[in-house]
């Protein structure tokens, strides 16, 4: 059953998915309550599974890691089978996102390492281990992705910024065992006190505080955001991948800035494998996700030369550090 958020819930929604690490004291002056209400409020759309998750965007590449994203059509399995490959998925390390789906592709699911052997060796054996299941497959490489600010949810019109979560690009920084440790607690869980933070290491909260807002200043944690459960927001979430031709810089920057200006696309994936661009539409129906489409479609006919989606309905794991302490 779809939950009924009023005016004040997606304000709050909105303000966290700009930046989910911010008090509740920071909350309550841009939305308009006291700290006790935005407190309550924050609380109950946790618990009734309106956000699924705080988690924070990582620059990897700049831990010498990258994006690798699988898209898998099964055959001959059950609910049970299904679910134990999920499973195993979720229990990799390396694994940092995983997505039931519906239309072409059953099953989505990222990994991320720091050379393309090692994703080789991995995917080899994980599809001899479920080669009687898995019918078909298809596999990319994420280059560059931006995070958007989910400007629908307060019927706000977007401002066309530039806003790369991570890149391909960025140059690898060598950083002490405790940052890697505090990214891996706030990929987690974005909203981890510094307080909390400090007493699994042993160190003050102060000297954490000094640790993120340098981490932050590199550009390897580049943003707080929350995962959404879109079936308690009665709403539909399309993954959209795009295949390019006839394309130049210019033509290519177009269309990105233009989808950067559409308030229902939330993240934008410049992508290198079977497809050359990915875009998430989170929409009412099926019909407001024709209505994008359409005008993307139109707009750049002679760049577009076919584009295809799935359904995501359930995410899995969102993890973009996933690694054990």
């Amino acid at each position: 059953m779809a939950l009924k958020l009023d005016v004040k819930d997606r304000k709050i929604l909105y303000e966290l998915d700009k930046n989910s690490r911010q008090s509740y004291s920071s909350l309550a002056k841009k939305v308009g309550l006291s700290q006790e209400a935005v407190r309550y409020r924050v609380n109950s759309l946790v618990g009734n599974k309106a956000i699924s998750k705080f988690f924070t965007v990582v620059n990897v590449s700049m831990l010498g890691l990258t994006f690798y994203k699988i898209l898998l059509k099964f055959h001959n399995i059950n609910e049970k089978k299904k679910e134990d490959i999920i499973n195993y998925l979720i229990k990799q390390d390396f694994v940092a996102w995983i997505a039931d789906t519906d239309g072409a592709y059953d099953l989505s699911f990222v990994i991320e390492v720091d050379n393309l052997l090692k994703a080789k060796e991995f995917l080899s054996v994980f599809y001899q281990n479920y080669s009687n299941q898995i019918h078909a497959r298809a596999f990319s490489v994420n280059l560059i992705g931006e995070y958007l600010t989910r400007d629908y949810l307060i019927d706000k019109k977007r401002i066309q910024e530039i806003q790369p979560s991570y890149s391909a690009e960025s140059s690898k920084i060598e950083l002490d065992k405790i940052n890697l440790k505090i990214i891996s607690l706030l990929a987690e869980n974005s909203r981890i006190s510094a307080v909390e933070i400090a007493n699994k290491f042993g160190i003050s909260a102060d000297s954490v505080l000094q640790r993120i807002k340098k981490l932050e200043k590199l550009n390897v944690l580049t943003r707080y955001n929350i995962v959404l459960n879109h079936e308690a927001l009665n709403q539909v979430h399309y993954k959209v991948f795009i295949y390019l031709n006839n394309i130049s810089k210019q033509k290519e920057n177009s269309l990105y800035t233009y989808c950067r200006s559409i308030p229902q696309i939330v993240y934008i994936i410049n992508a290198f494998g079977e497809w050359d661009m990915e875009i998430d539409i989170e929409v009412r129906n099926i019909q407001e996700f024709r209505k994008v489409m359409m005008e993307i479609t139109s707009r750049f006919s002679d760049i577009i030369a076919d584009y295809t989606y799935l359904v995501i309905y359930k995410v899995r794991k969102y993890n973009l550090y996933p690694k054990n302490l």
